[in-house]
This record gives structure tokens, sequence and C-alpha cells, in this order.
């Protein structure tokens, strides 16, 4: 496919998938045929079927006879989370406090797997990131974000392909806080500190609980901040319009 189609496939893409996200096609609705959306961005028919090949590879849309429909968002793939987190100005406070949990209960279980596993190779370099973190100057302590560097440490010293991959995938689709918030995510470096030195404990000793409990701990430090910080951040706004 030539670049400028490839573009334009990409656009037509984008543009329904936000609108979809946004609830202007309902879950189950037909959405607009080929020829109407060809008319709308000015394209050809096999551009936009390409498009609607892509909104079905994201799991928001299903080709059927007769045309394509929207699929119920919570059917869809994990690539459409990146698009929901940035689809509006502010930030959706419940669904980064939904990726956070579920990203406790991963990294948790990615941290005992990496000590039980026993592999001094990898647990070294955990080890080494945690020395780094305990060397480190509170300030930058906020631009290393610690827990995204631990959470994927650990996933990829627990040896497990399929755990691994979902990790990546969350991280993929939020890959920048401070882009998707608004502002870098500032916990506090004396908490983070402690728990540093708890977790480096835990794994020199291969406490596997231990060492899943305090990285829950830590990921629970992040989303308390973050739900602290943009409710705040809405009671602001509320006040502002009333």
């Amino acid at each position: 496919m030539p670049d400028g189609a490839r573009s334009r496939t990409e656009e037509i893409t984008q543009v329904l998938r936000d609108e979809i996200l946004r609830g202007q096609y309902r879950a189950g609705e037909r959405l607009p045929s080929e020829r109407d959306i060809a008319t709308r961005f000015e394209t050809s028919r096999g551009t936009v079927r390409e498009a609607y090949k892509k909104l079905e590879q994201l799991g928001i849309a299903s080709i059927q006879p007769g045309g394509a429909r929207v699929v119920p968002v919570h059917e869809c793939t994990l690539d459409v989370l990146g698009p929901l987190l940035e689809l509006n100005d502010t930030p959706d406070l419940r669904l980064i406090d939904q990726v956070l949990g579920v990203g406790a209960l991963l990294i948790s279980y990615a941290a005992e797997l990496a000590v039980e596993r026993d592999d001094p190779d990898r647990l070294s370099s955990v080890e080494a990131l945690l020395d780094e973190v305990l060397d480190a100057e509170p300030d930058d302590l906020v631009k290393m974000h610690v827990p995204r560097l631990l959470g994927r440490a650990f996933a990829e010293a627990s040896d497990h392909l399929v755990l691994t991959l979902i990790v990546n995938g969350l991280r993929t689709q939020f890959p920048d806080p401070e882009r998707t918030l608004g502002f870098p995510p500032k916990v506090d470096p004396d908490a983070l500190k402690v728990i540093a030195t708890e977790l480096k404990a835990a794994v020199r000793g291969r406490d596997a609980a231990r060492t899943g409990s305090l990285m829950k701990e830590l990921i629970e430090l992040v989303r308390a901040t973050l739900k602290d910080t943009l409710g705040t951040q809405e009671r602001e706004v509320r006040e502002a319009v009333s």
C-alpha cells in the first residue's frame, strides 16, 4: 500500500475509533457504508475497507455481510486501552485506577515468580536497579518512573512469556504517564526508598511472598497518590465551573 494511502487509512481508522469510543456509534450499530465514509474523507472505498479491517483487528468493529458493526468495548482487545486513556482532555481517573489495580496484581505475581525462579543473573539486574533507586536524589526518582522500571525488571526475571507479554501490552498502552496525566506522577521519595530497601532485602533473602507483597505495596502507593491528585483536580474543575 502506498504511503499516502496508508496514512489516509490510519487517519480514518483513528477518527472512527475515537467516534466509537466516545459513543457516537452504539454497540451493535452498523457503521456507515464504505461509500459514505469514502465520500466523507474524499478517498477511495479500498482505503476505507482497509480502515475497517484495522478497526476489526482492534476488536472494536466486526465486518459482517451487509457492513461493519460496532463491538462493545468490553469485547475489544487491549489495544483500545491507550486510545481510551487519551480520549479526553482530562484523564479518566476510574480507568487509570483500573490499570494500576490490574498492574499491581500482575507485577506482584511476576515478582514472586522471579524470586522463586532464582536466576542469579536476572535477579542481580533487579538488585542493581534497586541500588540505583536507593542512590538517586529525590528529584531524580520522579524521572525514573521506579514502579514501571521495577515492574519490567521483575516481569523479565520471571521468565513467564505470557505474563511478560501482558505487562508489555499494558506498558505500551500507557507509555508516558506524564503525557496521559498532564503531569509527572510525584510519589513520596522517602516512601519509595523505604520500599526499595525492603525489596532489596526480600530479593537477597529469596523471600518470594514478601517480594510480591512489596511490589503490590509500591504500585498501590502510586495508585493512592494519583487518585488523590486527580481527585483534587476534578474538585477544582467542578468548583471553577460552579
